[in-house]
């Protein structure tokens, strides 16, 4: 359920941060809406703790303000219940709970079985009640920041700054998934290599700085041309390495084709004012059914098949047979 206009605080684009008050008495929850209406966060309001409860589900807020006692589910209940949906997450909401009871029995109840990080006794006092919220504001912001630079980090270990792709080590780990999934799902697993036809040459007459936009334009191609559920990265220098799960030998040269050709479509012009054409050689390999080869060994014949390219003028897609591999062929005496 959506918070009613009346009921909302407009949001503070500043910050990401909504609070979720739950309480069954309209005079409670119109007294909190008030005390915290210059805070500036959005608010979504429950009257009774089910509702609380498929709020939360739907809108993930960051703060919690719950009553203990409730219609349909109480306090405890619902702390715990939020608890449970975020067990596997690094982010905790902050939950404040209010409540006539005192005991030191029941603040253990509280803060040990429901997990609640603060208490207000009933009836509370403006100033208690908005220096607890901005304590927890406070920690839930600093919580949002550690974990944006933390996949910021990880993203940056993912990704290869010059193009933008992932780079080797998160490749992979796609490949470790998509073998595992296509071997369970008995599904083929396609593996394309491309390498960037006389790169050191194009460094050496144009320069570095065009040599890294050709790896840009070759990145940006092969980007458009693989599907949905398909990966691309750098695998290294001037290689590039696609991952197309449920794809067999055939499906995998067509889409090589379709790069390869692209790029022969692509010339860029360097910064002495020169015309420079691009192009690249791909290497194609599949495997299918319960006994393939392990998805590494399929990588190397995606290689032996560049190579293969490469050794036949460049500029091609060629496809890893192997009765055409020496190392395959059975030895005659």
């Amino acid at each position: 359920m959506s918070p009613t206009p009346s009921d909302s605080v407009p949001k503070d684009t500043k910050s990401p941060m909504r609070i979720l008050i739950a309480d069954d008495d309209p005079v409670i929850r119109r007294l909190i809406q008030r005390v915290l209406r210059d805070e500036g966060y959005p608010m979504l309001i429950a009257k009774e703790g089910n509702e609380a409860w498929r709020i939360y589900q739907e809108e993930r807020p960051d703060l919690v303000i719950t009553d203990w006692e409730m219609p349909g589910m109480n306090g405890i209940e619902l702390c715990k219940k939020i608890r449970k949906a975020n067990e596997e997450s690094p982010l905790q909401p902050f939950i404040l709970m209010l409540t006539s009871r005192s005991s030191t029995e029941d603040l253990a109840v509280g803060f040990f079985e429901a997990l609640s990080n603060e208490f207000i006794g009933k009836p509370f006092q403006r100033v208690e009640l908005l220096a607890r919220f901005r304590a927890g504001a406070k920690n839930m912001a600093l919580q949002l920041e550690l974990e944006e630079q933390r996949r910021i980090n990880e993203n940056l270990a993912m990704t290869d700054s010059l193009t933008g792709l992932v780079n080797r080590r998160a490749l992979m780990q796609t490949l470790r998934v998509d073998e595992d999934r296509c071997r369970r799902g008995r599904q083929p697993l396609g593996i394309v290599m491309t390498d960037v036809d006389k790169f050191k040459t194009i460094n050496d007459e144009f320069g570095h700085n065009t040599g890294d936009q050709v790896l840009k334009i070759v990145s940006d191609c092969l980007r458009a041309c693989i599907r949905v559920g398909d990966h691309v990265g750098r695998w290294g220098g001037e290689e590039f390495l696609m991952v197309l799960p449920n794809t067999d030998i055939i499906q995998a040269a067509e889409i090589a084709e379709r790069c390869r050709a692209l790029l022969a479509a692509q010339e860029i012009r360097s910064e002495d004012g020169r015309l420079l054409k691009i192009s690249s050689s791909f290497g194609v390999a599949s495997a299918d059914g319960i006994d393939r080869p392990e998805v590494m060994e399929l990588v190397n014949e995606s290689d032996k098949a560049l190579y293969w390219a490469k050794e036949a003028g460049r500029n091609r897609v060629k496809i890893y047979v192997a009765s055409a591999d020496p190392e395959r062929r059975p030895t005659t005496k």
